[in-house]
């Protein structure tokens, strides 16, 4: 929920708020025994006359005029040479320029080394103080204020030990001058980061915002240096770039929300080039009027323009980087009142205003805001370049197997081809020559004659098997081993044995090719002729009995004597026991006087090593 979001960062805020400011109160430090603390002093007026009675040393109100202002204040007190030494003058918080003297001798001036023109603070003021320059009973401190643009103040001054102010100094001029040195190093890195993505993304212009935000507070910060290094005439084009970081917020606004401007970005740049001519031609009390008048009610009313888009897009559209920035703003909001009420009622004892961190804080805010958002667009792109690399390695190894897929095919193709035109070959060739030595075997006469003949059949079954071999029967066993029998039973006939086929229901054996199919029609031929040729059975059976959970089993058996044994210069056994080996089976032979029984227990899968094992 969005107001639960925008609570927990509030009071994350606001704890920051509290220590921050517990941070800035660098006034309860120099409250020490010893230390004069002048809340108000003297002014003089007129020809260095003395107005009557003394005026408050307090911000923000103690010069402030359409015309360049100049006041003097003086400080009478009391000094006791016991104290510990050495002493100086601390002036921890001004605005414009200040010069210190003691008695009269020069003690400081910010003139010297002008570190920051933001409005609200100049950089705190110590000066050791000679003990020479001390008189016994009263001395006296003057304070010449100088404003800028009509706008000067000085709060109080101390005196005391330097051991016991030196401290709170360094302190406070880290605070002021140190640490905003480092937000301008921030905002240039993070503007030149900006501006360089943007030359790599021009078609995204709110980079191109940012990196001038960024950059214009940075360089309005830089002013005084700049314009001490490279000249006087770039401190007022340098100081202009606040009001144009300021006019370019809505359209970043409108940038960051994802609403399509109303108008080009380029007609906001208009007022900040108004502005710098207004104060390049016009007198000066004309470009406070209309600095006043126009320009300030401009920027103001183009902030609200943008809180306001804020609040739709955060409130109501739920969008948390738009809730986050608004909450920042509330927050900035909270560092100014808070600089009034130190500097209007006294409230608290810090000499460090806040209020002027605000434009740089919110910069530092919207770039962090943006480079967010680009480092979690390339988190997005480098988890989406990893699942494209998955992805293209998973279709990679996809294509390679289809790709095996269609070279296997192919080959299959090419093979089976190549099997068609053999099978041509034998049936039309060698097969249409024994059947034509068959038939003149038939028509002569005498025991030559008829022994050719059955040669020519045995020599032409053995053929058409190996024809039905080279047929491509896929897995299906059952198909392979009724091949067999059409083939086999013509055979048996002739010899007068019948064949009794309990073949049924046979289940399918992965990877039976044409040579596999081959060897076994091989070693089923081998088991078949020697019960014709040597068991005297008038009967062969040919059976698959059940086996669940096994593989296959083929069973020839016979009636006949027995008695099937290897013998001596017969290789039928052991060329069937070599070519069960190769099919990756296992052969059994059982003979006894009831008859003789060849087992053959085939694999439930034809493996790749068996295949090579045979064409090897």
């Amino acid at each position: 929920m969005p107001w639960r979001y925008s609570g927990t960062l509030l009071l994350g805020a606001l704890l920051l708020l509290f220590a921050l400011n517990a941070l800035m109160d660098t006034g309860a430090r120099v409250e020490d025994v010893g230390v004069q603390r002048f809340d108000s002093a003297w002014r003089a007026v007129g020809d260095g006359g003395e107005e009557f009675g003394p005026v408050p040393m307090r911000l923000p109100r103690n010069c402030h005029s359409r015309d360049e202002c100049e006041h003097v204040y003086r400080i009478r007190f009391e000094h006791d040479r016991t104290g510990d030494g050495p002493f100086a003058l601390y002036v921890p918080q001004f605005t414009g320029r200040i010069q210190v003297a003691l008695n009269g001798v020069p003690m400081a001036d910010s003139t010297l080394a002008e570190t920051s023109l933001r409005q609200g603070q100049g950089a705190p003021q110590i000066a050791t103080v000679p003990e020479r320059l001390l008189q016994p009973g009263f001395n006296e401190i003057s304070v010449v204020l100088s404003g800028r643009l009509g706008q000067g103040a000085v709060g109080p001054v101390f005196f005391g030990p330097e051991n016991r102010l030196r401290d709170d100094y360094e302190t406070a001029h880290f605070l002021v001058v140190g640490l905003s040195r480092l937000m301008d190093g921030a905002l240039l890195a993070i503007g030149s980061i900006l501006l360089l993505i943007w030359l790599a993304r021009r078609q995204d212009q709110l980079y191109l915002l940012c990196a001038t935000i960024s950059l214009s507070f940075a360089l309005t910060s830089l002013a005084p240096l700049i314009a001490s290094a490279f000249g006087d005439f770039l401190l007022m084009p340098l100081n202009t770039l606040r009001f144009v970081a300021v006019c370019l917020l809505l359209p970043f606004v409108w940038q960051l929300t994802g609403r399509t401007p109303p108008v080009r970005t380029r007609w906001f740049l208009v007022p900040g080039a108004l502005m710098m001519l207004c104060f390049h031609v016009l007198p000066a009390a004309w470009s406070m009027f209309l600095l006043l008048a126009l320009f300030m009610p401009l920027a103001l009313g183009l902030a609200v323009l943008a809180l306001w888009q804020l609040w739709r897009a955060g409130v109501r559209g739920r969008d948390r980087t738009a809730l986050t920035l608004l909450v920042a703003v509330v927050v900035l909001l909270a560092l100014a009142v808070r600089d009034h009420l130190v500097l209007s009622t006294g409230v608290g004892r810090a000499y460090v205003l806040l209020a002027r961190f605000n434009g740089p804080i919110l910069a530092f805010m919207m770039g962090a805001i943006v480079l967010r958002g680009f480092a979690e667009g390339l988190s997005l792109l480098e988890d989406f370049n990893a699942r494209l690399r998955h992805d293209v390695a998973a279709a990679r190894v996809k294509l390679q197997q289809a790709f095996a897929r269609e070279q296997a095919q192919a080959q299959r193709e090419t093979l089976a081809a190549e099997r068609m035109r053999l099978m041509g070959d034998l049936h039309d060739g060698i097969a249409g020559q024994l059947v034509s030595i068959v038939s003149l075997s038939e028509r002569a006469q005498g025991p030559v004659a008829e022994e050719v003949s059955r040669a020519c059949h045995s020599a032409l079954t053995d053929l058409r098997l190996v024809v039905d071999s080279m047929e491509d029967f896929g897995d299906d066993l059952g198909m392979m081993l009724v091949a067999f029998r059409d083939r086999i039973q013509p055979q048996l006939r002739r010899s007068g044995v019948r064949l009794d086929w309990r073949v049924h229901d046979l289940p399918d054996l992965p990877g039976l090719t044409p040579t596999l199919t081959l060897g076994l029609f091989r070693l089923l031929q081998e088991a078949v002729n020697n019960a014709v040729r040597h068991s005297g059975s008038d009967v062969v059976e040919i059976e698959s009995p059940q086996q669940p959970g096994q593989g296959v089993r083929l069973v020839v058996r016979d009636h006949g004597a027995g008695g099937a044994q290897p013998r001596r210069g017969h290789y039928g056994m052991e060329n069937m026991q070599r070519r069960a080996v190769d099919l990756g089976a296992r052969l059994i032979v059982e003979s006894d006087a009831t008859g003789t029984r060849v087992i053959v227990d085939l694999p439930q899968r034809f493996g790749a090593a068996d295949e090579a094992a045979l064409k090897g």
